[in-house]
């Protein structure tokens, strides 16, 4: 009976002596596991703050290139704005075509053309890379703001520039403070009055430039004003006028495109800048 009593108060002891060590195995183990998950944590943190100083950085970089260009083509203020040095301007770019303006937005841009639709998605006036890219003109426009519509891409940065204040355009509201754009080219300078704004995907076939009658033409407007998002009725818009289609992103759905129709309304004669 004592040897029976010995060996099972021995048994006992090994067994808690076994239980002890494999507690402590398994505190080790879980201080393991979550000294490598604090570190993944970490890697995770340090690689997102790395990417959000980048892009930080990169806006930055797009913001002062652009503030250079205004002083390149002479805007000082916004007084100097119909008088763009656009032979400045092309002697460090010869795509740039125009410059849009919308007094009160962030819209102070020169606007180029390349020869597809993907150059200048990423690229700066200069050429540089930079998310920003630049406001740019569908390559397939044979005569920027002489065809009958002219299409201006341009992102929906972030940081409300570029052209992220179209998408303000969806409010009546913001359509009544801002009615007209000002678009100005070498020779001449458009009042852009704003007549319609769309919600399209990106492969709609709004994004049409070339058109062949009159009844095309009056057909392509009457789609603009039946889908419209905000009622304007201030502005009569014909088949024998100009206008713009000025497009950017938004997300209601997948590749949803946010457009900004705008009548061209020639201010003055043909002289060159």
């Amino acid at each position: 009976m004592r040897k029976t009593m010995k060996w099972k108060l021995f048994y006992d002891t090994i067994r808690t002596k076994e239980m002890r060590f494999m507690e402590k195995q398994e505190k080790k183990k879980g201080k393991i596991i979550y000294k490598i998950i604090i570190l993944v944590l970490l890697i995770i943190i340090g690689v997102c703050i790395y990417k959000i100083v980048g892009i930080l950085s990169e806006y930055h970089e797009g913001t002062k290139a652009y503030e250079q260009l205004q002083l390149l083509a002479g805007i000082e203020d916004m007084e100097d704005i119909e008088n763009i040095n656009f032979k400045a301007l092309r002697k460090q770019n010869k795509d740039v075509k125009a410059w849009l303006y919308s007094e009160g937005t962030v819209i102070n841009y020169p606007v180029v053309q390349g020869d597809d639709n993907s150059y200048y998605l990423y690229r700066m006036v200069n050429g540089e890379w930079n998310g920003k890219g630049s406001l740019f003109i569908d390559y397939r426009v044979e005569k920027p703001f002489r065809d009958f519509n002219t299409i201006i891409y341009g992102h929906r940065m972030k940081d409300g520039s570029m052209f992220h204040s179209l998408t303000e355009y969806e409010s009546k509201r913001y359509y009544d403070k801002h009615p007209v754009m000002q678009l100005i080219t070498p020779k001449h300078e458009y009042d852009v009055e704003i007549f319609g704004v769309i919600r399209i995907p990106a492969d709609s076939p709004m994004y049409k430039c070339q058109f062949d009658s009159y009844e095309e033409k009056a057909n392509y407007l009457a789609q603009i004003k039946k889908n419209s998002l905000i009622n304007i009725d201030e502005v009569e818009v014909s088949a024998e006028d100009r206008i713009v289609m000025l497009s950017t992103c938004t997300y209601e759905f997948e590749d949803a495109r946010l457009v900004v129709y705008g009548k061209l309304v020639e201010k003055d004669d043909e002289t060159e800048k």
